[in-house]
């Protein structure tokens, strides 16, 4: 298991600036003294994440999410505080000495990502090999030259029917587990190798790890399939996937969209080109899981599927699941070429620069949709083209809709109120929105909150919740008062974004942490301030004994007992006026 010391934990937090760091997953700007960005943790449509260069802290109070440098990456990147940590230290260029991260391995799947990785360094192997010379030559005919196959760890399976098997077996893995992974097929007594005589490209999850397979052949077999892919299993999810996203990400943020294609292939032979921002679905249809990978990049999505007819189609039907979901999507149609693959073999990379640069939007690819199996000559095609070019203008923004409106009015010769008229007649898709419900707070909890707010923000706050409060009668609230006295005390200071980093494996207090961050990660210090919510805390003990003190005089105590509980009583009224 890896360790890393505090100190060193501290000296990369210190060193990593979270304007800097979350700039470079989202498009960030400045606001007074704080940046501002779209919260990429819930279905935000103004910024909302606040970001404290001064603090080194961000908040988001509609979702209830705050926290540090390393908060953000292990929520937005969905990894361990570790993983976290390496993420942070590689993009600052501190050299993390840490071998093992067990990186993204749960328990229980653990050997099956031991068994993958296997797999894909024994296809390296081969490919690397004088076995692989006839591989990297078909390869290098269609722009695949060594280091893209080092990048995507492409490999070769050898002819041989279960050499993969044999070897695998003698590391100790059984055949019900090759079997369960999909790497081979066992036919009755028989077994052999899932992939045969075929280059094989790993599929990666959203970490980078291996999750299986898919085998392409290349020596011009026609009697068999051209793909070939391991079976789904626990830790692979066509649906979760999109085929090289983890190589992709920094590309698609650093060129503001995102290339979706059809084919893995694609995706490498872009790349090979210099296209890095592009992924390829796994499967025909975008996935909700998949649409929520895209939506979190928050830039505009480039649809260039397959020039066939599947691939039109797929296009109108992921462009319309795209836009649904608020996502600004653009489509990229290729003429003279089945696929991206080819377009870049008979054209070149500046005609498919130029495609890209020019993408239209899914609104105006539509519109040229609808036309096809129509005859605009005709009256009854004619109206039923414009109705369904009104109904899919219904949610555009309004230029877009003057425009197309405009436009449609002048190239058929249609009078613009009427057109007018029937888009307002067609009702509104109701706007599904992300409903964050906030649980209802009681005045002490507010009060409670803003006093550790302070406590966090100013070392002086510590000592005057201490002579003057002293405790909060609820142990969260407790527990977390005492960690950051004890923290201010052990370091003779106090810095909130590493007081976070401290809290992170205090599952229950570093919950509470996040939220008295999130809501008030924007609020300004004032002694008054913190004043009141003290005296309001203190008063609600007072009530709160008052009321046991009538509960005690309801019983049945002698007389005098009953007068110096009286007495106590009036004391505690008369401090709460």
């Amino acid at each position: 298991m890896a360790y890393i010391k505090d100190e060193e934990i501290n000296e990369i937090r210190s060193r990593a600036n979270i304007v800097d760091i979350i700039s470079s997953y989202l498009n960030v700007s400045q606001k007074g003294k704080n940046y501002v960005c779209l919260c990429p943790f819930h279905n935000d449509h103004s910024p909302s994440l606040i970001i404290s260069s001064e603090k080194q802290i961000f908040n988001c109070f509609t979702c209830r999410t705050g926290g540090n440098v390393f908060t953000f990456v292990m929520k937005y990147e969905n990894v361990s505080f570790l993983e976290a940590i390496k993420i942070v230290a590689d993009k600052i260029g501190y050299n993390l000495n840490v071998k093992d991260l067990n990186v993204g391995t749960e328990s229980k799947n653990k050997e099956d990502f031991k068994v993958y990785d296997f797999a894909s360094k024994y296809y390296t192997n081969n490919i690397n090999t004088t076995d692989g010379i006839k591989a990297r030559e078909y390869l290098s005919k269609r722009g695949i030259n060594d280091a893209i196959i080092k990048e995507f760890k492409l490999g070769l399976a050898l002819n041989e029917k279960d050499t993969f098997c044999k070897i695998a077996s003698k590391k100790g893995w059984s055949i019900d587990t090759l079997d369960k992974l999909g790497l081979i097929n066992k036919v009755n007594a028989n077994i052999y190798d899932t992939f045969i005589n075929r280059i094989v490209i790993p599929i990666e999850n959203l970490k980078g790890e291996v999750v299986g397979f898919t085998g392409r052949i290349f020596n011009g077999e026609d009697n068999t399939a051209k793909y070939l892919n391991t079976k789904e299993t626990e830790i692979f999810k066509k649906s979760s996937l999109l085929f090289n996203y983890h190589n992709a990400k920094n590309f698609i943020r650093e060129k503001r969209c995102v290339i979706v294609v059809e084919g893995n292939m694609d995706a490498i032979k872009m790349s090979a080109k210099g296209f890095k921002n592009v992924v390829a679905l796994m499967g025909v249809a975008l996935s909700n899981e998949q649409i929520d990978i895209l939506k979190r990049l928050k830039v505009p999505v480039i649809l260039m599927l397959d020039n066939d007819n599947a691939g039109l189609e797929a296009t109108v039907k992921n462009g319309e699941i795209l836009i649904n979901s608020d996502i600004d999507t653009k489509v990229v149609r290729l003429s003279g070429a089945k696929d991206p693959d080819e377009y870049i073999e008979k054209y070149g990379i500046d005609a498919m620069e130029n495609n890209i640069n020019n993408a239209i939007k899914y609104i105006d690819f539509k519109i040229e949709y609808l036309k096809k199996n129509k005859n605009l000559n005709n009256m009854e095609d004619m109206i039923t083209y414009v109705k369904e070019v009104i109904n899919s203008l219904n949610n555009q923004d309004d230029l877009t809709k003057e425009l197309i409106i405009s436009k449609i009015s002048k190239d058929y010769q249609i009078d613009i109120d009427v057109l007018k008229k029937a888009i307002i007649n067609v009702p509104k898709k109701k706007e599904i929105k992300e409903e964050i419900i906030k649980p209802k707070m009681s005045k002490y909890q507010k009060a409670s909150h803003k006093v550790l707010y302070y406590m966090l923000m100013d070392t002086k706050y510590i000592s005057i919740y201490k002579n003057a409060l002293g405790y909060f009668k609820e142990r969260m609230e407790r527990v977390l008062a005492s960690e950051i006295e004890y923290y201010a005390k052990e370091n003779n200071d106090f810095n909130v974004a590493d007081f976070t980093t401290y809290m992170m494996d205090r599952e229950d207090e570093y919950e509470l942490l996040q939220i008295i961050l999130s809501e008030n990660g924007n609020t300004s210090i004032s002694d008054d301030e913190f004043e009141s919510c003290v005296k309001a805390i203190l008063n609600i003990y007072k009530k709160e004994e008052i009321e046991k003190l009538k509960s005690k005089i309801a019983e049945e105590l002698d007389q005098s007992e009953k007068e110096k509980l009286l007495e106590k009583l009036i004391d505690l009224k008369r401090k709460c006026e």
